[in-house]
């Protein structure tokens, strides 16, 4: 018995779940059935094995028949957790997790998956990523050394946002670390079904940076990654997508053009696109209306206390002054505002701006005078 079940575990390690499950099993039916620690280890094994090769009914079997056999075993109770989880049964999945943590109450991954199910429970999923704390943190080469530290330096924020339930998002800017980002989706058990640009800058973007530091020949990963290797959608406004065909590379069929008040729907939660010209001429915000308090993901349109650079060469001042005071201005005050950069702090609010930032109310002609080129 004790020969299989390693033989199982040396299988798992290099991925061979199938064979794991053959041998598990052939341990199970010639272990003695006293051998209770045994046979609960064998049944969790068996549960995670299914649960990798997606077959999540007989990894809830398996799960149940560890919590038979050893019932305070906190193990097989999140292996019961993980299954329904995987079955979008939640409400069982928090009741299982719930039963893990009281059996090992400071186990950390048990109370996190809790959290995700209660999230998922609700329906909204939404994360605000940033480099060096969420992804960008452990580079593989040189090359790699050197867009982390970039990424560090500018402060990206990236988004995912979507529905818990069916455990589908889109992620808005992604750039800088691809592989970081889908990982960190990927633990949270989120599928990424689109990418959303706020505007076509390489740091929202990816691609080649602007002179001089294009002369290096690094290229930043971004939406054209998500778009070839995932073949996901990406969601660009009309008037930046050309640039982002050419100067990120990504093929014309994963481009979806939006238009100023379009929607886009990720299960039940809905997306509503804002054009917002001004930083680029395809600068859009992103509002997604919550029931206690919407959500405005506003790029490089506004910021906390400032807005994006207006001294670029497609940048267009008297276009940001509408974007800012006709668009932006008007909605609600308690609207909670995630911006493109880490420029003090994770987010603002619509009534902050208002009192103290670049929404403060403004004569065209005065803005135009502060923000004379």
């Amino acid at each position: 018995m004790d020969a299989l079940k390693a033989a199982g575990n040396e299988a798992v390690r290099q991925g061979n779940y199938t064979s794991a499950i053959d041998l598990y099993t052939q341990a199970l039916s010639s272990i003695d059935k006293n051998m209770v620690d045994d046979l609960a280890a064998l049944h969790s094994n068996c549960s995670f094995a299914h649960l990798k090769l997606g077959q999540h009914p007989e990894a809830l079997d398996q799960a149940n028949k560890c919590v038979s056999v050893k019932p305070d075993w906190s193990k097989g109770h999140f292996r019961c957790g993980e299954a329904y989880f995987a079955l979008q049964d939640y409400a069982a999945a928090a009741e299982s997790y719930e039963k893990a943590l009281s059996l090992s109450p400071d186990d950390q991954t048990i109370k996190r998956r809790l959290s995700l199910t209660q999230e998922a429970i609700e329906g909204f999923y939404f994360r605000q990523l940033l480099p060096g704390r969420d992804f960008c943190l452990t580079p593989s080469d040189i090359i790699e050394r050197q867009i982390f530290s970039s990424a560090r330096q500018m402060q990206n924020f990236i988004y995912l946002v979507g529905d818990a339930k069916t455990r589908e998002a889109v992620v808005i800017d992604a750039a800088w670390d691809v592989k970081g980002i889908k990982a960190f989706a990927a633990q949270d058990s989120i599928k990424l079904v689109g990418a959303v640009v706020t505007h076509y800058h390489f740091d929202h973007t990816g691609g080649t940076p602007p002179p001089p530091f294009d002369a290096f020949g690094i290229k930043v990963p971004g939406v054209r990654e998500l778009a070839v290797e995932d073949s996901v959608p990406v969601y660009v406004n009309k008037f930046d997508a050309e640039i982002i065909k050419q100067s990120n590379n990504v093929p014309a069929a994963s481009i979806v053009e939006i238009e100023d008040s379009a929607t886009i729907s990720v299960g039940s939660v809905k997306l509503h696109f804002i054009h917002t010209p001004g930083h680029t001429p395809g600068s859009q915000c992103i509002l997604v209306p919550r029931p206690s308090q919407d959500i405005l993901l506003s790029g490089d349109t506004l910021f906390i206390g400032s807005c994006g650079r207006l001294d670029l060469p497609d940048c267009d001042v008297k276009a940001m002054y509408t974007s800012l005071q006709k668009k932006l201005a008007s909605l609600p005050d308690n609207t909670r505002v995630y911006p493109g950069h880490d420029y003090g702090g994770p987010y603002t609010t619509i009534a902050d701006e208002r009192r103290k930032g670049f929404l403060r109310p403004v004569s065209e002609r005065d803005w135009l005078l502060q923000h004379k080129m």
